[in-house]
């Protein structure tokens, strides 16, 4: 094997390739031009441990793509840099980022290396989407990456390790466990399905509908989303403590002024989570509810 000369062409091998995201990334460098190769561990491949063919094709590669378990892409990391150009780009899709960050933070020499996040199920595909990116190493291939996330049509937000673990608590650790907690509180108050259709306010439904997204998916997804980011327990807490301010300020306790008061400053309170975005959303909330099925 040998390695592609045609100018701007690249090698790209993406290990985990059969997967959503492996799968994304893969299609878009092919459309692009580029030679790529898939590792995976449906085919007997193992990343940790490359055999000859697999060690072949890193050794030529552009761009390594680590779209593994965190598990996988911890153990893998080192064995694969020895092995590849220092040129080459290393590209993690992980959803929590630090760990990984610590690891190549110690590895000498690490080349470039980038983390990315799609803020999405693959199957909405990149055009229009966020792409959370963490630049664990510069180099030539980081940049490039970012062009060519541009040139998909990602929005791309170029953010660090720790900023990524501590906002993606919020953004997904947190909401699906809200989302989860309703379905299981569903669960718990045995109403019936049907009934609940019949009556379904557009929360309800949209709230449903989003249950539905999430109960319908891959555990292991989900499960990763809360058990991996070391910033998810913390969120899933201040889940609990908000649920029980709502129900201290429901209290029977009189039906007064200062009632009255204490739950509008919680509505208040909650309201400026959303800062100078909560008009905005406001207005998305207008149009999602604006039709029949709503």
């Amino acid at each position: 094997m040998t390695a592609s000369t045609a100018p701007g062409v690249r090698s790209v091998v993406v290990a985990g390739g059969a997967g959503a995201v492996g799968t994304m990334f893969a299609d878009r460098w092919r459309g692009d031009g580029d030679t790529v190769h898939v590792l995976d561990a449906i085919a007997g491949d193992d990343i940790r441990s490359p055999g000859p063919e697999a060690t072949a094709r890193l050794r030529e590669a552009d761009v390594l793509v680590l779209a593994v378990p965190e598990g996988v892409a911890l153990a893998a990391v080192r064995t694969v840099r020895t092995v590849l150009r220092p040129t080459a780009l290393l590209v993690e899709t992980l959803s929590v980022k630090t760990r990984f960050a610590a690891v190549v933070a110690d590895l000498e020499p690490a080349g470039p290396t980038v983390g990315v996040n799609p803020m999405f199920a693959p199957s909405l595909d990149l055009p229009g989407r966020v792409v959370a990116v963490v630049v664990h190493r510069h180099g030539p291939g980081a940049d490039r990456l970012l062009d060519d996330l541009g040139r998909w049509g990602a929005r791309t937000e170029v953010t660090t390790a720790e900023r990524h673990d501590r906002l993606c608590a919020a953004i997904q650790a947190l909401t699906h466990a809200t989302i989860l907690s309703f379905g299981t509180a569903l669960a718990d108050l045995g109403v019936d399905a049907d009934d609940t259709a019949l009556l379904a306010t557009p929360p309800f439904t949209t709230m449903s509908a989003m249950l539905a997204r999430i109960t319908g998916g891959t555990p292991e997804v989900y499960r990763d989303v809360q058990k991996s980011n070391p910033c998810a327990p913390a969120a899933r807490e201040a889940l609990g403590r908000a649920v029980s301010r709502i129900s201290a300020a429901c209290a029977d306790a009189g039906d007064t002024d200062r009632d009255a008061d204490e739950f509008a400053a919680l509505l208040a309170r909650a309201g400026a989570a959303l800062g100078t975005h909560a008009d905005g959303y406001a207005e998305l909330c207008a149009r999602l509810f604006d039709g029949p099925a709503s």
